[in-house]
């Protein structure tokens, strides 16, 4: 593994630490409302649409996994003999 190395300045000495940031929950909330102004929202036709697919995407999942399923137990029972 690589050895880790310290960062020195050219007289030496350690590297000053960054200052850290500190705010308040006045400069936290005015942060996220800022953030916020820039999400571009969905409309709601959009969030219907979107709904929409993922109930039929899960509905044919459910049913690909169902054939799956039924596919592989019959094989087993013709494999062990169980089938009629």
């Amino acid at each position: 593994m690589a050895e880790a190395t310290k960062k020195t300045t050219e007289e030496g000495g350690s590297l000053p630490a960054p200052a850290r940031r500190r705010g308040g929950l006045v400069s936290f909330y005015s942060e996220t409302v800022r953030e916020m102004k820039k999400v571009t929202w969905p409309t709601w036709k959009e969030t219907y649409l979107t709904t929409i697919m993922v109930f039929i995407m899960v509905a044919l999942t459910v049913v690909f996994f169902f054939v799956v399923d039924t596919v592989l137990a019959w094989g087993e029972r013709l494999l062990i003999g169980a089938a009629g």
